[in-house]
């Protein structure tokens, strides 16, 4: 790799509202020219319940983790490795990113392993393999990651989008990784932003119940980058338009930072 990289964590309304999508694009390729390299995680949550629920099957979650079993396996790697995959890589295309899809079974980027049961056909990271990553920097394409994950036996595991990034920016030593989330970052009982927080914050937090669901995973995988080598991370509001260039370039005190 030229560059270190910074790893996004890319859902919610920055991927799915047309405008915010071209935007976060045009940032992208700026950054890109300034000599940034990036790798982009992608979520699908929405259209995997869309698809689920034309196809009759129930969605069910735990602490935020879609509960998988072999039919919403089959329905999960089909819309996050195909539809979504594909329709992200033409977003940032069509706005001059040089982007390439791939998925997590794909050169056995992400390895993973049931440790919740109860959950499914759900994955828990245990070994990243960033050798398809680097050879797509080199060559001059952003990496478009669908999270889905190898598991024993070449078996298919659904990885929460949050957690598979976070993995990836540590196995990479990230100068950033950048969770774009559809809120201004972690916000306190009286909807104040938290502009840092540190692991002792989140685990209180988490105890008076302040962080819950979603919000639980993503404070986990910014933990889970930092403990690997990530530099830096972030939960920023992806539905603010210019977020991600202002934060990076500007230096805007932007989203929350978590601290170890």
């Amino acid at each position: 790799m030229k560059t270190i990289p910074v790893v996004i964590k890319y859902g919610g309304h920055a991927m799915t509202v047309p405008e915010l999508s071209r935007a976060f694009a045009r940032d992208l390729t700026d950054l890109a020219r300034g000599g940034r390299s990036f790798i982009v995680v992608h979520g699908g949550g929405p259209q995997i319940s869309s698809l689920l629920k034309r196809l009759n099957i129930e969605s069910r979650f735990e602490q935020g983790l879609r509960v998988t079993d072999d039919a919403t396996m089959e329905a999960v790697e089909m819309v996050l490795a195909g539809q979504v995959n594909k329709a992200v890589v033409a977003q940032f295309v069509q706005q001059g990113v040089r982007a390439c899809g791939v998925c997590g079974r794909d050169a056995s980027l992400l390895r993973a392993e049931v440790r919740r049961p109860e959950l499914g056909n759900v994955g828990e990271v245990t070994k990243v393999d960033p050798a398809v990553l680097a050879c797509l920097m080199d060559g001059g394409f952003m990496p478009v990651v669908a999270p889905v994950a190898e598991g024993p036996e070449g078996r298919a595991l659904n990885v929460n989008a949050d957690t598979a990034a976070g993995a990836v920016a540590g196995a990479l030593a990230a100068e950033y990784f950048v969770l774009m989330s559809d809120v201004p970052g972690v916000l306190d009982k009286q909807g104040v932003l938290q502009p840092r927080l540190t692991r002792a914050d989140i685990e209180a937090f988490k105890a008076d119940g302040t962080i819950t669901g979603g919000m639980i995973p993503k404070v986990d995988a910014c933990l889970n980058a930092l403990d690997h080598g990530c530099r830096r991370a972030l939960i920023l509001n992806g539905s603010e338009s210019g977020a991600l260039k202002r934060y990076l370039v500007d230096g805007e005190p932007l989203g929350t930072a978590v601290e170890n």
